[in-house]
């Protein structure tokens, strides 16, 4: 067994080492902001009229989207990060449709992952916009509601960036190694 600082002839595996932590960075960024925003505090605000009204999450439907789909979307990053560690992502020709099917797999996942990441935080962004003087009402001293949206909000944003730069390192080969290679 031979280790990253030793020359060998095996592949670098350093795109898979990358590409695994991002993997893990999308999953743990895309949990948290769902987490994040599921449990947003509940803000009272008094309007104009005098009603009260009390605001959560789940009275924006993108907010509630949000939750949703970054919550699909960690569960299909676990999946793919074992599919990853447990096949090595189909790389193997040798074994027909059988060994490719986890490289399929792990494409289709990927897009789908990706999907429900920028659609949820597009909604996100577009929320806030829409719907500013509703959540910045809750933002002075009524709650916790309007500064969890924007963290939510960022965070969905980073594992956008995280899932989009994973399926870049999946595909582009880096010249390092970061784990012990196999030599035979």
């Amino acid at each position: 067994m031979s280790y990253g600082c030793q020359v060998s002839d095996d592949e670098p595996n350093g795109s898979k080492a990358v590409s695994l932590l991002l993997r893990l960075s999308t999953l743990a960024l895309a949990l948290t902001s769902a987490v994040v925003m599921a449990t947003a505090s509940e803000c009272t605000v008094v309007q104009l009229n005098g009603v009260v009204a009390t605001i959560t999450y789940k009275d924006f439907p993108p907010f509630v989207y949000l939750v949703g789909f970054n919550i699909a979307a960690a569960m299909l990053e676990a999946a793919a990060i074992y599919l990853r560690l447990s096949t090595g992502g189909g790389d193997d020709d040798d074994e027909g449709f059988k060994g490719k099917l986890p490289g399929i797999l792990l494409v289709v996942i990927d897009v789908a992952v990706q999907a429900l990441v920028y659609t949820a935080t597009g909604g996100a962004f577009a929320a806030v916009s829409a719907y500013g003087p509703q959540i910045n009402a809750c933002g002075a001293g009524a709650g916790r509601f309007c500064g969890q949206v924007h963290q939510s909000k960022l965070l969905s944003f980073a594992g956008s960036a995280s899932v989009g730069l994973a399926v870049v390192f999946r595909d582009v080969s880096l010249p390092f190694s970061l784990w012990p290679t196999s030599s035979d």
